[in-house]
């Protein structure tokens, strides 16, 4: 008998420039990206992650623009909460980008696991995750360059794909390809939405409102909304079904889906998830100091923490990580690798099991069910309604939830009202408060607005708005007279139908009419050959123009 064949050798390692491609660590739409080492021993940890574009993109211009700006602005940040990109690199005409090696997976495989065994992320473990991530957002918006001044950086990008969370408990931001900077090579084309669709700011998807810092503060908000909620904020079938949400859709507080959270931190996301500039958070930083005071000691987590929750999950996928790189390399030549990089050397695991157990159970609580305390008509009034509402009177003021919490507000109205002395309450002297003469009605705009009228009642929006208040008599009819002014002079008007305290249109919507300017003359001023236009030109439903 023959003696069995010998083992195949593994291929060698395919090479770029002065790298050697180890392992495929992910890929996706436009790229790919592997675990590499760097052959001439330059400065740094020898293990990288490179990412390279898809062959088919190779003579794409506008890609490999986009791909010099992320080289570009990500190597001018240097902030551990930031992948640091090390160089930008050409091989046989084929670019590539080399990054910092990050052992571990993003937070939205994360997630995926937990969703699988129908978990969410611990309170603790989701505030140090996003405390890390927004520390190294803060430092993208205010990079300056050599001369002083800021290069006003928005990644444009934020999702849980581009937050890589280590195993040794820190969390990391990449990917700027389509951040925007002030001097960047590639400009966004028109019309072009980028980014992934369910983590857009409201404020991008309408082009007459500008992308600001704020954007990234929105898109992190909603990274955090479904870290406590075990799933997406917003959904739906097609691309527009989810712009739509974005727009307009109901936002439910995480206490409402049943979510575990405090209800200070609960308090701080639905301002970070307003649609009102002026209401939202106005930078990272603020963001991230809300969310520290509102966790407090008891529920801001540690490094530590976020750790022992990716070794449950990850641990063993990063062994037989280390085992594909070890049957290529050798045992003593990962070894060396791992040291230098400053990476723990694992045991070799054939069988990646998930995870159970009380370690599980302690790190990441049962997901909620996913169902809303309330009917999405009365949620919609209120998120539009905290949209116009300062953030500290919504929050002191509290929410209707329910028919219990309905039937509470009935027995304030016409029971005993608590008289504080001292911080002692006394129930023993009740008053009744008077009915109220009016009410609030809350009137969504097709657009943009610097003007809204209602019944005549005028009212200026200093910054321009899509959505007013308005205060009516109680007895006043539930049907009212509209008339909106857009941000280019253009005007819609028609009847809007109070019903839940939303103002909406009725039959097919507003008139559209012609902006004063573009009106025909008078008679008089008017050529006989010139036809008469005539206005109103079209009719505007739930934010989209008919022309006639």
């Amino acid at each position: 008998m023959l003696p069995p064949p010998a083992p195949a050798a593994p291929p060698p390692p395919e090479r770029l420039g002065a790298y050697e491609l180890l392992l495929e660590l992910a890929a996706g739409g436009m790229a790919t990206v592997h675990l590499a080492r760097a052959i001439d021993r330059r400065k740094g940890p020898p293990l990288v992650a490179v990412k390279r574009p898809h062959r088919h993109l190779q003579g794409d211009r506008t890609f490999l623009t986009m791909l010099v700006d992320e080289a570009r602005l990500a190597s001018a940040i240097d902030h551990p909460n930031v992948v640091k990109v090390r160089e930008l690199g050409f091989d046989g005409g084929m670019p590539f980008i080399v990054m910092d090696y990050v052992e571990g997976t993003s937070l939205a495989e994360l997630r995926r696991e937990l969703t699988s065994l129908g978990r969410a992320i611990d309170v603790r473990v989701a505030v140090r995750i996003l405390l890390d991530a927004l520390a190294g957002l803060q430092a993208a918006h205010e990079l300056r360059d050599d001369t002083g001044k800021p290069l006003h950086i928005i990644h444009r990008d934020v999702s849980p794909h581009n937050l890589l969370i280590a195993c040794d408990g820190r969390s990391h931001l990449t990917d700027f390809g389509i951040a925007k900077a002030e001097d960047r090579i590639q400009t966004t084309r028109t019309h072009e939405v980028k980014g992934k669709l369910a983590y857009l700011a409201p404020e991008r998807i309408d082009k007459r409102r500008l992308c600001t810092v704020q954007s990234d503060v929105f898109s992190m908000a909603v990274v955090l909304w479904e870290c406590f909620a075990g799933r997406r904020l917003f959904r739906g079938e097609e691309a527009v079904d989810v712009l739509q949400e974005v727009l307009s859709g109901p936002i439910p507080t995480l206490r409402q889906i049943g979510a575990n959270v405090p209800a200070a931190l609960d308090d701080v996301i639905a301002r970070a998830l307003s649609r009102d500039l002026e209401t939202r958070y106005a930078t990272a930083r603020e963001f991230a100091e809300a969310i520290e005071r509102a966790a407090g000691p008891d529920h801001a987590g540690t490094h530590t923490d976020v750790a022992r929750l990716m070794e449950a999950i990850f641990g063993a996928r990063m062994a037989l990580r280390q085992s594909h790189v070890r049957a290529t390399l050798g045992a003593s030549e990962l070894t060396d690798l791992l040291r230098e990089s400053g990476l723990p050397s694992r045991e070799h695991v054939d069988v990646v099991e998930l995870p159970s157990g009380d370690l599980l159970a302690e790190l990441a609580p049962p997901a909620p069910t996913g169902r809303y305390a309330l009917g999405s008509d009365l949620r919609a009034r209120e998120s539009l309604w905290l949209r116009r509402v300062p953030w500290w009177t919504a929050a002191a003021g509290g929410l209707v939830l329910g028919a219990a919490a309905s039937a509470a507000v009935v027995a304030r109205r016409t029971g005993p009202v608590p008289i504080v002395v001292r911080g002692v309450a006394d129930t023993s002297a009740p008053q009744v408060l008077p009915p109220p003469t009016s009410r609030q009605v809350v009137v969504p705009l097709p657009f943009l607005a610097t003007q809204v009228t209602l019944d005549g009642d005028a009212r200026d929006l200093v910054p321009a708005a899509d959505v007013a208040t308005f205060e009516v008599p109680s007895g006043a009819p539930f049907r009212h007279r509209l008339a909106v002014l857009a941000l280019d002079g253009s005007r819609v008007e028609g009847d809007v139908r109070e019903q839940d305290g939303i103002a909406r249109p009725e039959g097919d919507g507003l008139t559209a009419v012609l902006p004063v300017s573009t009106l025909p003359p008078s008679p008089a001023e008017r050529p006989a050959s010139r036809p008469v236009v005539a206005a109103p030109v079209g009719t505007t439903h739930n934010g989209f123009t008919k022309l006639r």
